[in-house]
């Protein structure tokens, strides 16, 4: 019995100390609810409480609570804080006002630096935001969805300006290096990047103990010149990896490309298999016959793509595959981790894995 109301008892351990937290900020005067809001307007039109934003978001975004603490300060000046994944403010209130820390530290030669690349491993002011094309196109031609109905984008922290990783790629290769081991001596990992990413191949190409073979149906640099429904030229079974990033939502039969993903991988093994997932709807909206770039755009948000997913229909198409399906959010990684690689807090990574 005890086993069985554990996880019970640690969620609601859990939601005792976020609303103890939420209680904590509410009370402090170091927390300006108006300078808040007008300091951040879209905070204000969204109509989320502004203490409940800052705990669980705003203080890992940079954002100040008040005039007289800096949150960014806090965390780079503390290493300890910024490791140990609590709010700024919660712990300075908590323990970091008995210690003597400072609310409004000087910042560091480094401080400057609030933004990291796990790709290519350097650090930033800031990230590049993605292309105003895909804003502009989607108004154009009557897409009503915005990137906030989208589950794993950072249109504001989009791409590394050194290596040119999305902020998809950050997320695989957060994910990838607690995954794999740098040590030559360890086995061989035969690994397929489907659709490869340059900044995310040099990454892998970097652990000597994998195989790394690419597959696309258009590149010219790649090992397979293969469409991703017929993988007739690769064995069964081949693969303890295998990534397959944004590509089925250009596929006409996506069914058939993951029963083919399923069957390349060797049991045991795992692939990272993402799409572009709308919140907003229930049923997956897909139509291969449409060819009309401005119909494309309006339905799919992109003219390129033949279906847009609903997090319900992907589940179901990928189980459906034969697949067992692991969802790893920031509750894994840890939110100064999402904030530290410009990875939005609402991304989730799905691995699949062959039993």
């Amino acid at each position: 019995m005890t086993y069985i109301f554990r996880p019970l008892l640690k969620r609601i351990r859990l939601y005792l100390k976020k609303k103890m937290d939420l209680r904590l900020i509410r009370s402090s005067d170091i927390f300006d609810k108006n300078w808040y809001l007008e300091k951040y307007p879209d905070i204000a039109e969204s109509k989320v409480d502004p203490v409940f934003h800052y705990a669980n978001y705003g203080g890992f975004e940079g954002r100040d609570p008040g005039p007289n603490f800096s949150s960014n300060g806090y965390l780079n000046n503390y290493e300890d804080v910024r490791s140990s994944g609590v709010n700024p403010l919660v712990h300075y209130l908590k323990f970091g006002s008995k210690e003597g820390r400072k609310i409004h530290p000087h910042k560091s030669d480094e401080a400057d630096f609030l933004y990291s690349c796990p790709v290519c491993e350097d650090r930033f002011s800031e990230f590049l935001p993605l292309s105003s094309f895909y804003e502009e196109n989607k108004m154009r031609y009557g897409n009503t969805f915005t990137f906030n109905d989208v589950e794993t984008i950072n249109p504001a922290q989009y791409q590394c300006p050194r290596c040119g990783a999305t902020d998809r790629d950050r997320l695989y290769a957060l994910f990838l290096s607690r995954s794999l081991n740098k040590s030559p001596s360890q086995k061989l990992v035969n690994l397929l990047d489907i659709a490869p990413s340059r900044s995310l191949k040099l990454f892998l190409l970097k652990y000597p103990n994998i195989k790394y073979l690419s597959v696309d149906r258009y590149m010219g640099d790649v090992d397979f010149v293969l469409d991703i429904t017929d993988m007739n030229a690769i064995q069964t079974n081949s693969f303890d990896i295998f990534i397959c990033s944004h590509v089925l939502e250009h596929v006409n039969d996506d069914k058939k490309a993951m029963l083919e993903l399923f069957r390349i991988l060797k049991p045991g093994g795992f692939g990272i298999l993402m799409v572009p997932i709308n919140l907003k709807i229930s049923e997956i909206d897909e139509d291969p016959t449409v060819t009309d770039i401005a119909e494309r755009w309006r339905r799919f948000g992109q003219d390129d793509h033949v279906r847009i997913y609903s997090k319900k229909g992907f589940l179901e198409r990928v189980e459906g595959a034969g697949f067992a399906v692991n969802q790893y959010g920031v509750e894994l990684f840890g939110e100064y981790s999402f904030f530290q690689y410009g990875i939005s807090q609402k991304s989730v990574l799905y691995i699949v894995e062959k039993g």
